[in-house]
């Protein structure tokens, strides 16, 4: 096996294969359009029949773009942040995206001032954070940002820029819809205190209790942990 075998293909192996210029397979691959089609298709085809993949670092480069997102999270064993991530990893790689994911026992001041520095050393253009709980949405909020920061499940009352289920529109039309079916009262299962989402259900449950004249039992608070379910 020669050397050239050894070593991947190279846009100038594309070029040649495709009977081009090094510029036109560099047009086609930024999708540039004045490409004819024709050529294009060539160059697709040269591309695919060598098995031609871009080198990340090198066109970072040249776009100053490294098409990467960072993700800060804790508590990704629970169900909710666990396919919340993995919902934006897909969504991300839909887009073209990698993303580099930096995992937090706690989310605080101190511990999202070092993830967002790794981060930004790392190059993201962008940070998602996941940050269920007032303590991590209150240190976000502190912080100041190199990049565009995006939080996720922050609940109500977010000042950083937010995306969110609304909980408390939920709750009451869940609880409405069973007084409606005849129950006379709704018990509520509410999460941690210190999550806003939960939070937000809670007060959801009760504003409809007390508008239809039902004394809102005391809810059963667990963590989201399998053994406070059982209980």
């Amino acid at each position: 096996m020669t050397h050239s075998q050894l070593r991947p293909p190279t846009m100038a192996d594309v070029a040649r294969l495709a009977g081009v210029s090094h510029q036109t397979v560099s047009r086609v691959l930024g999708d540039h359009p004045n490409v004819r089609e024709e050529t294009r298709a060539r160059v697709q085809r040269a591309i695919e029949e060598m098995g031609y993949r871009r080198n990340s670092s090198a066109r970072a480069l040249v776009t100053r773009r490294t098409r990467t997102l960072g993700v800060v999270a804790s508590n990704t064993t629970l169900y909710g942040p666990a396919s919340t991530l993995f919902a934006l990893e897909e969504a991300a790689r839909a887009e073209g995206y990698l993303v580099s994911t930096v995992s937090l026992r706690r989310l605080t001041v101190e511990t999202l001032s070092e993830a967002l520095d790794h981060l930004s050393e790392g190059g993201v253009e962008g940070v998602i954070a996941i940050a269920p709980q007032r303590s991590a949405v209150a240190a976000l909020d502190e912080l100041r940002r190199p990049f565009p920061v995006v939080a996720v499940g922050t609940g109500s009352g977010a000042e950083i820029p937010s995306a969110n289920v609304d909980q408390h529109l939920g709750a009451r039309l869940a609880t409405g819809h069973l007084l409606a079916a005849g129950h006379r009262t709704v018990w509520h299962l509410a999460g941690p205190e210190d999550w806003q989402e939960a939070a937000d259900r809670e007060a959801g449950w009760r504003a409809t209790l007390e508008e239809a004249g039902v004394e809102p039992p005391a809810p059963l608070r667990g963590d989201w942990s399998p053994l406070s379910g059982y209980r």
